[in-house]
């Protein structure tokens, strides 16, 4: 007879001794953007035993914390320490090259970025250093403001936080562009933009303004952002002044015709607003604003939603099939979304106002576990990192859709063809301080995670608020239990 083994222990691991929470909640906080908070995570990372080779990755996610403080001795000081361990790293020759050129130590920047070119010319070629040593010799030489490097940094970083809704982020970058060069109209156009998201139409105007005047030729986005925002002022009129020099930049841009019926419909010209977006109609068949203003004022029928796909078609039988299979459904309700499941079968995910607009997974069981409002947070942080960092070549789709309890549905997609971005969109705001009712995340990519043997970051998660206790659904179909 063998003598009986020894269970394993199930006890967690002392997450207070381990390195990698304060490492994650770094990561998280990095993602997020709370500087302060990711300089004291990693700080306490760099403290403890077994940080490992991770601790060079901590002390340039430091560096990165400090340069967007504008800290930027401390910046270079950490830089340094990592390039006497390393000294063959790119990556920490490139970020000291960036930080000198954002801190304005242009002569400086500019040797940093040669002796980056002749060491590894093909990265210099991948990112784009010609064109960082062109800009900074311009203005080595008096040509164009010394802040200018620091507007074109900061605006790289408003272009991703606008695609996640970062409005309260867009604007202090916004700020931040207009301190360093007043005379680019770059941040004052984000201003505004900003200022329009979060319904504040009288600032956003004065943004655009003060865009407009600084812009070398007339801006047809900005133009038509003005013609926007003046019927929200109750300012139609001169929103026809605005839409019609957007029209002669941009005549078939069909936000500027969708806006000029709207001011011509606010000064009592319907003909003239059904002209506009019949206009519209011409060049867009499918443009669903045009269809829904002229059924609003009488002048069409209501629009026909295009027939089924046959993949639509198959999903819409499949919706009461899945139902049928699960013994112990469980349902959740938010307004018009409602979530159905059972953990051994799988989720439907149903939306009453669009009802083509549903998500069905039949691959349970699922992962049942608990997580809270900071760890949430930690957890929808990580997610905007990765959306910055995901590993473009090996990505093929990436998708997040949120529900709030009382505001209205954030998604974003990106999807990528030949290494390159190819669509985007989103819509609506993310707001990574308010926890929401659901929410679900899909990524399909061979990106690694840290502390973890390299493994495709596949699956689905759906988190759920459901007083008294909130809770969060995983399945992940490539890694099995432990």
């Amino acid at each position: 007879m063998n003598p009986p083994r020894r269970r394993r222990s199930r006890q967690p691991a002392d997450q207070a001794s381990s390195p990698l929470a304060p490492w994650v909640h770094g990561l998280a906080a990095l993602g997020d953007e709370r500087w302060e908070e990711a300089i004291t995570a990693f700080t306490r990372f760099l403290e403890m035993p077994g940080a490992g080779q991770e601790r060079w990755k901590a002390y340039q996610n430091l560096s990165t914390c400090y340069l967007e403080l504008e800290r930027y001795d401390e910046a270079l000081a950490v830089l340094d320490e990592v390039r006497r361990a390393a000294p063959d790293d790119p990556d920490t020759l490139y970020s000291q090259a960036i930080t000198l050129a954002c801190a304005g130590r242009v002569s400086e920047a500019v040797v940093a970025f040669e002796n980056f070119a002749d060491r590894w010319p093909k990265l210099a070629r991948q990112r784009a250093v010609k064109d960082a040593l062109r800009k900074l010799r311009h203005i080595e030489q008096g040509e164009i403001p010394r802040g200018d490097y620091l507007v074109d940094h900061l605006q790289e970083q408003v272009s991703h936080n606008m695609d996640v809704g970062d409005w309260p982020m867009v604007e202090r970058k916004a700020r931040r562009m207009m301190a360093a060069n007043p005379q680019r109209p770059e941040g004052y156009f984000a201003l505004g933009v900003a200022c329009l998201e979060q319904n504040r139409y009288a600032e956003a105007q004065v943004a655009w303004l003060a865009a407009q005047t600084r812009e070398e030729v007339d801006d047809g986005p900005t133009l038509c952002n003005l013609g926007y925002v003046c019927p929200q002022l109750d300012e139609p009129e001169q929103a026809l002044t605005w839409l019609g020099r957007s029209l002669k930049q941009r005549p078939n841009d069909l936000p500027t015709l969708h806006h000029l019926g709207i001011a011509c419909e606010k000064l009592g010209q319907r003909e003239d607003a059904i002209a506009w977006w019949r206009r519209a109609l011409t060049i867009d068949p499918n443009c669903a604003l045009a269809q829904h203003r002229l059924h609003e004022v009488g002048a069409e029928p209501s629009p026909v939603e295009p027939p089924l796909t046959p993949q639509q078609q198959q999903l819409s039988t499949m919706l009461p099939l899945v139902k049928a299979r699960m013994t112990q459904p469980r349902v959740c309700r938010n307004g018009g979304i409602t979530l159905t499941y059972d953990p051994r079968v799988g989720f439907v995910l149903e939306d009453e106002e669009n009802p083509l607009n549903f998500t069905i997974h039949a691959g349970g069981p699922f992962r049942v576990g608990h997580i809270s409002e900071a760890d949430l947070r930690d957890l929808m942080g990580v997610v905007k990192l990765t959306l910055r960092m995901i590993d473009e070549e090996n990505t093929r789709e990436v998708a997040i859709l949120t529900y709030y309890a009382d505001r209205p549905i954030f998604n974003y997609q990106l999807r990528f063809e030949r290494k390159q971005p190819a669509t985007a969109s989103s819509h609506s705001q993310f707001v990574v301080t308010e926890a929401p009712r659901f929410f679900k995340l899909r990524i399909d990519s061979d990106l690694p995670t840290p502390y973890a043997a390299p493994a495709p970051m596949q699956g689905t998660l759906i988190y759920l608020s459901q007083p008294p206790e909130r809770g969060i659904l995983i399945n992940t179909p490539r890694l099995g239990d432990k």
